[in-house]
């Protein structure tokens, strides 16, 4: 199995101060009776402490922090402030904490014209997109720092904008792109001379020579960067190098002195308690092991990555440490506990990661060929080939774009050429077809005409669909981009309002938006513009909900038919049902902290389909009328199945259950 050797690699971006105080001298200036302003100074120090030793605290102090600024009327000091807390978002995996204080960052240092923090702003922004596997998303935020930077040149530190370009574009597994942004990184880190600049463009080049696979070269530079970290002592840059030879070292199958380097990074990682490293070195370190054959220490270190993950929350690692831990168990024959797990990643759709889904086939397959059951191991290894030839004509179409970009004009030249060559032979068969007119009979005469014509409105009407086509993508893809303008707005305006029952009709309201704008998502992303893959749709519905109610005990299980593809117009009224009837779940069906789940089922029958939702809460009040319903959930749920043509049905006997029938 293609061992997956890390996820992230988490750049510390934000600047670090010199050297502070000690903790407790500072804490102790800070419940002395001393004024706004030398208290906003002491909690700053604190912020450069706490950064690197714990998050949690980190917020803590900037909560403060922002109070101070406020009183003492310094917003700058407020986009600082949640800059930071953002920080400590990334730091505990939490991605709409962090992404949500970056944004709040970005609006005020915007509303201050403090460009050379709004360049940070978006960096921060980039970087969260990146540690949560968007390297695409995260290349477009970096590029807007970049665009602001040439408005507004100011502030030094666009070396760790291309830098972490460079990185996104290496995550894309595209390593002479890489190059070409850490070239860019290391002209800035020449022109202003800092050693922590060019500890970064080192770490930056090392890390490409390693996805090239020239090992020598990768370790020149990772050296490089280590030494230049310690030298002003920039703890986190040192141990992010230990961190990365370590994958070096594992992929160069010097095993040893891998286990060596994370033993290292993972005793200060322990310290600082970050929890994202400690699993990357955990899952690492037990594919090593596996290597050396050393089954029960691969275990360990999987299950201990696997518990990492589940604390924070983080899915990707769990699928990736479940894959490793899978992997172990065949190497080591325990088939059963391989076979458990690998089961319950089939039938996880949230895999998206191509490295993932690759291990996962190679898995199945060996698992079956060892149980001698061949036609699965077939199956498996064909799906797993199929997978491997996408991605690597995938990576085989990224390296040739430059190429085929130089020969675009000659290619369109080509192709005017072709057309003025096809009308010339139209019109040259046009002429023929009159003589031919002449002397044929007038039957045969007829077909001819007929199949020309024929032949004319397929060739007209082939145009005129891929036309429409593309203006119904277009169109999805505007209508996507102006819903997500309404929901920025939403988010602004949420911010004026400190009622909670405000905020939540808020939420709920972008919930409703988010259900209609992934329709034209997916439609903009899809080759068929007409028809959406529902169980996709409402899986992506379902992520958006359960992580904005932040309930993780209540779980939400899809059964809809993946063959099952639905037209817009029935598309819509069931996403909105679907948003509605788990909204109500969530509010009403289960007290604060209990277990619960919530079932979506969709039957295909001869003529119709039926919609059955449900969950295991409290059930309904046995004398609800639902002619006179107070519930604004239950009369949209009402609403739209009349749109559906469909019949209503509710239960409130045990738990709610709602059924719709409503014809093809």
């Amino acid at each position: 199995m293609k061992q997956i050797i890390s996820l992230f690699i988490l750049w510390i971006t934000i600047s670090v101060q010199g050297q502070t105080s000690p903790i407790d001298s500072l804490i102790r200036q800070l419940k002395k009776k001393s004024s706004p302003n030398e208290q906003l100074k002491i909690r700053q120090q604190l912020n450069a402490y706490y950064l690197n030793t714990n998050p949690e605290k980190l917020i803590e102090n900037n909560q403060q922090l922002i109070q101070l600024a406020r009183q003492t009327h310094q917003p700058k000091l407020i986009g600082k402030a949640y800059r930071y807390l953002s920080e400590a978002g990334l730091r505990l995996h939490n991605f709409d904490q962090a992404k949500r204080n970056a944004e709040k960052a970005l609006k005020i240092d915007d509303s201050l014209k403090n460009y050379t923090d709004m360049i940070l702003d978006y960096n921060q922004l980039g970087r969260i997109y990146y540690n949560f596997d968007q390297p695409q998303k995260a290349i477009s935020l970096y590029n807007k720092a970049i665009d602001l930077y040439k408005k507004h040149p100011v502030g030094q530190k666009m070396d760790i904008i291309y830098g972490n370009i460079g990185a996104a574009y290496n995550r894309l597994n595209r390593p002479y792109e890489s190059l070409k942004y850490f070239l860019k990184q290391a002209d800035f880190a020449d022109k202003y001379g800092k050693i922590v600049q060019k500890s970064k463009v080192n770490y930056n080049i090392g890390y490409t020579y390693m996805q090239m696979d020239q090992f020598k070269k990768a370790e020149k530079y990772f050296k490089k960067a280590l030494q230049d970290s310690a030298k002003i002592n920039l703890k986190d840059y040192v141990y992010a190098n230990y961190h990365a030879l370590g994958m070096l070292y594992s992929r160069w199958k010097k095993y040893d002195k891998a286990l060596k380097m994370n033993k290292i990074a993972l005793d200060y990682y322990n310290r600082t308690k970050n929890k994202m490293y400690q699993f990357d070195l955990h899952n690492n370190n037990a594919a090593i092991y596996l290597k050396q054959g050393k089954y029960k220490k691969a275990i360990a270190e999987a299950q201990q990555a696997l518990k990492i993950a589940r604390q924070i929350h983080f899915k990707l690692g769990e699928q990736a440490a479940k894959t490793t831990l899978a992997n172990i168990y065949i190497k080591n024959k325990q088939y059963s506990q391989a076979e458990k797990i690998l089961n319950e990643l089939k039938k996880d759709a949230s895999i998206q990661n191509s490295e993932l889904k690759q291990a996962l086939y190679d898995d199945l397959y060996q698992l079956y060929k060892h149980k001698g059951q061949y036609k699965k191991a077939l199956t498996n290894l064909e799906k797993l080939k199929k997978l491997s030839d996408s991605i690597l004509k995938s990576q085989r179409d990224s390296k040739i774009t430059e190429v085929e970009t130089r020969y675009q004009t000659a290619k369109k030249e080509k192709e005017n050429l072709r057309l003025k060559a096809e009308k010339v032979q139209q019109q040259l068969l046009l002429e023929q077809e009159n003589k031919r007119n002449t002397y044929l009979s007038a039957g045969f005469g007829t077909a001819v005409l007929i199949l020309g014509i024929f032949g004319f409105y397929y060739r007209r009407n082939k145009k005129q669909k891929e036309i429409i086509e593309h203006l119904q993508k277009d169109l999805h893809h505007r209508v996507k981009n102006n819903l997500s303008v309404i929901d920025a707005l939403i988010e602004d305006i949420k911010d004026d309002f400190e009622d909670d029952s405000i905020h939540q009709r808020l939420v709920e309201l972008q919930n409703r938006i988010n259900s209609i704008n992934e329709i034209h998502r997916q439609l903009y992303q899809n080759k068929d513009i007409t028809r959406l893959d529902l169980k996709t749709y409402i899986d992506k519905i379902s992520q958006t909900l359960q992580e904005s109610f932040g309930n993780k005990s209540v779980k939400i299980i899809n059964n809809i038919p993946t063959k099952i593809k639905l037209g817009v117009k029935q598309s819509f009224p069931i996403g909105l049902i679907v948003n509605e009837f788990i909204t109500n779940s969530f509010k009403y069906a289960f007290a604060p902290g209990q277990a619960g789940l919530i079932k979506i089922d969709l039957i295909d029958n001869a003529q119709n389909y039926t919609l059955i939702l449900k969950d295991n809460g409290k059930g309904l009040p046995p004398d609800l009328d639902l002619q006179n319903l107070d519930s604004f959930g239950l009369s949209i749920m009402q609403l739209l199945s009349k749109q559906l043509k469909g019949k209503f049905t509710i239960k409130g006997d045990e738990g709610v259950e709602i059924k719709i029938e409503f014809p093809k």
